[in-house]
């Protein structure tokens, strides 16, 4: 009588062979090949010829003058930093469009070509280092982003009153209203003075009351980083405090009608002492 031993229990079977390399085996193989190599140099060389673009964007910004107050300058910083890092996305992305372009163009025949590069799904090394790039760089741009809105709009002064803005001086009110297609700028603290040229002291915060007589309009103060709708019918409110003395720009940010764009005027920071003067010959009254 033969004795036969029973079938081994398929659980317990040894795990069938594979030909597949690990992860990092493949991503050092893929390396190696030339025209990662190639890919690789091209984002670098790429990434240095884009690098100035962080200060021509915000010299473009600062064509019609420099930052004129604190929500401006953090408005200017984070154009800069964007810029920065999105550099060695794009360096990338057009290293691969470049390398498409001139490395592969050469490429005939009648065969399929052989597939020698496994997609990147299949690699848990690069799949990982995508997911936790991406994810960091996400990340940073909407930290950033909820810093940097914090504080412009603690410097916009948010929902605060105008009696209640920081500092020890109370702010100045301007009531902002347009029409196509001029601004008109009133102070009703100074016995209701208006002008057409928006007059500020600088070093003082100033609240604005904008509003529309006719059609939607939009309030922008270039240099300030002001910019908000102006509303017929109903008052949107702001503010701002502007640091640095000088001439600036007031324009409308809204399509409102055949000469929108001629509608702007300018922005006048004065010293506050000069400010004062400035509303005593205009018979705005007292100052306050």
């Amino acid at each position: 009588m033969t004795l036969t031993s029973p079938p081994p229990d398929s659980s317990e079977a040894p795990e069938a062979p594979t030909n597949r390399p690990p992860s990092m085996h493949r991503a050092r193989n893929w390396m190696r090949r030339p025209y990662a190599r190639s890919i690789m140099i091209l984002t670098v060389v790429i990434g240095f010829i884009l690098l100035p673009l962080c200060w021509l964007i915000v010299a473009a910004m600062n064509q019609s003058g420099a930052p004129a107050s604190p929500i401006m300058e953090d408005i200017e910083t984070t154009v800069f930093v964007f810029t920065l890092v999105s550099i060695p996305i794009t360096a990338f992305v057009f290293a691969v469009l470049v390398y498409s372009l001139l490395g592969w163009k050469h490429v005939s025949g009648d065969e399929v070509p052989a597939d020698d590069s496994p997609a990147i799904r299949t690699n848990t090394v690069g799949v990982l280092i995508w997911t936790v790039a991406s994810s960091l760089l996400a990340m940073f741009l909407v930290v950033w982003g909820l810093m940097e809105l914090a504080s412009i709009t603690a410097n916009s002064y948010g929902t605060v009153s105008a009696d209640e803005q920081p500092g020890g001086e109370k702010a100045l009110i301007v009531n902002v209203t347009g029409q196509q297609w001029v601004w008109t700028f009133e102070y009703p603290q100074h016995d209701g003075l208006t002008s057409d040229i928006l007059y500020l002291p600088k070093d003082r915060a100033v609240y604005f009351n904008v509003t529309s007589k006719d059609v939607l309009h939009n309030f922008w103060a270039v240099e300030l980083g002001v910019k908000i709708d102006a509303n017929p019918g109903a008052i949107t409110q702001t503010g701002v405090t502007p640091n640095k003395a000088g001439t600036f720009n007031v324009r409308c940010a809204e399509l409102c009608g055949l000469h929108h764009a001629y509608m702007q005027t300018k922005i006048q920071v004065l010293e506050p002492t000069a400010f004062d003067s400035w509303v005593r010959e205009s018979g705005g009254g007292r100052t306050s």
